[in-house]
């Protein structure tokens, strides 16, 4: 395409122009003409804007340009593209530009547009900063065996002080042993990200805001309370009321979970009956565990939270998108003194909802009937249900495996309801003790996923 329009074939101009941003979308374009220069591009749009204003209406190529040509303007903050691109086609066809848009003419970046002010701009679309709205800041992935007096340090050496009362701006996520987790929240409104390079390699650096903040400090309590709230889990009365949420959002709180349940599903739970999963390194999983108040509450949360669409911040709304959440009944929880040393291995299927009266040689018979051949059943009561449950002791991990595949066929061939818990893969929660340096959850040469003979 040549650089200079003719002033006669300014009809022809505008459609080879068409023809060259379809072909641009399209990436059809040879080899020879991908390589096009910043000088063609600024003599395209000024010619494209002298015509346009010598028109009274804008042709149909010429908005191609503009929406075209948009990618290569700096994009302002909260206007989309195809908004962009008819702002652009209006500044070339000589209307009044919107007041958050002015054209600029420079040699160096022509057809602009440049933002009246980021104060202006943020007021009316009703935006603030993270680092403006900063109470404090969390550093997290620090050494564990640091205390206060090693964070201080750090600290001022890379120029913050915290004054006097320093011990009572800093708040370290500990676990119920007291040992820390690297997680530290300090209460300082100050934006200084340069703090993580006086810090030991790796850890990272993030500004937090009120919610944020209070968020972090329920983390932390709930963190410490973690094996009350799990043997308070495994309750007997319990077994038929808790449910698994899903897909949770990590900024959700305990009061966040609960104004979804209460607004959603009209079911009252207390904040103290739900208790959130932890990841390797003390922080919040996206799985939760709710106590509804009867069977019959945690049946109708179960239909009604699939795919439950929520905000991803519950403080601001539809401000930062959505997420959706999803409920079953797929973690169930026992304790009892005689399940202390019955998981010796891995190789189990716990499977429930079995006549109350049932005992282990009636149960064997019935699997052994079914071709499962267990080497060693267990009997636990539910009496929340007034059943019995079996521990199911296979030969290898492929043979548990095969029988988990099979009690799934079974329940839907005894038109079963999906939410009715039927059989599980048993496994001990990890306990850590203090008598440990290491603990086995988190030793990576104790990891391995080779559990069955691999078949070449």
């Amino acid at each position: 395409w040549p650089t200079h329009a003719p002033p006669d074939r300014a009809g022809a101009w505008d459609v080879g122009l068409g023809c060259l941003c379809r072909a641009a979308c399209d990436m059809t374009l040879p080899a020879h003409a991908m390589h096009l220069s910043s000088a063609f591009l600024a003599s395209v749009s000024r010619h494209a804007c002298r015509q346009a204003a010598r028109r009274p209406t804008l042709h149909a190529p010429a908005v191609s340009l503009g929406t075209w040509a948009a990618p290569a303007l700096p994009l302002l903050p909260g206007l989309r593209r195809g908004r962009m691109g008819l702002a652009t086609a209006s500044v070339a066809a000589g209307k009044q530009p919107p007041p958050s848009v002015v054209p600029v003419a420079s040699s160096e970046a022509p057809g602009a547009a440049i933002a009246a002010s980021s104060s202006t701009f943020r007021e009316s679309r009703d935006q603030v900063a993270l680092s403006e709205r900063q109470d404090a800041f969390l550093l997290e992935r620090l050494p564990r065996d640091w205390a206060e007096e090693d964070i201080h340090s750090c600290l001022q050496r890379a120029g913050l002080d915290l004054g006097e009362d320093w011990r009572s701006k800093l708040l370290i996520m500990r676990s119920r042993l007291g040992r820390s987790i690297g997680r530290v929240l300090v209460a300082s409104a100050a934006h200084v990200p340069h703090v993580a390079q006086a810090c030991p390699s790796g850890v990272t650096y993030r500004p937090m805001d009120r919610n944020d903040v209070e968020h972090f400090v329920e983390q932390c309590e709930r963190f410490v309370n973690l094996s009350d709230d799990l043997h308070r889990l495994s309750r007997p009365d319990y077994f038929q009321r808790i449910i698994t949420i899903s897909e949770v959002p990590e900024s959700y709180g305990r009061r966040d979970i609960v104004h979804v349940i209460k607004e959603r599903c009209g079911v009252q739970v207390e904040p103290r009956d739900v208790v959130f999963r932890f990841k390797r390194w003390g922080r919040q999983s996206d799985a939760c565990f709710v106590i509804c108040p009867t069977a019959r509450d945690a049946d109708h949360c179960v239909a009604q939270i699939q795919e439950l669409a929520v905000p991803k911040r519950a403080a601001y709304g539809s401000l930062f998108g959505a997420a959706f959440l999803w409920s079953s009944r797929a973690t169930l929880f026992l304790s009892h003194p005689d399940l202390d040393f019955v998981l010796d291995s891995k190789f189990w299927v716990f499977t429930t909802g079995w006549q109350e009266d049932m005992n282990v040689d009636e149960f064997s018979a019935v699997m052994t009937q079914m071709k499962f051949r267990p080497l060693r059943v267990v009997r636990h009561p539910i009496p929340s249900d007034q059943s019995s449950a079996f521990f199911v002791e296979l030969e290898g991990m492929q043979r548990t495996k095969k029988a988990m595949v099979r009690l799934r066929r079974l329940k839907w061939r005894w038109r079963m309801k999906q939410e009715t818990p039927f059989f599980a893969y048993p496994r001990r929660i990890d306990v850590h003790r203090a008598c440990e340096e290491k603990f086995e959850d988190e030793d990576s040469a104790a990891d391995s996923d080779i559990d069955e003979p691999i078949h070449y």
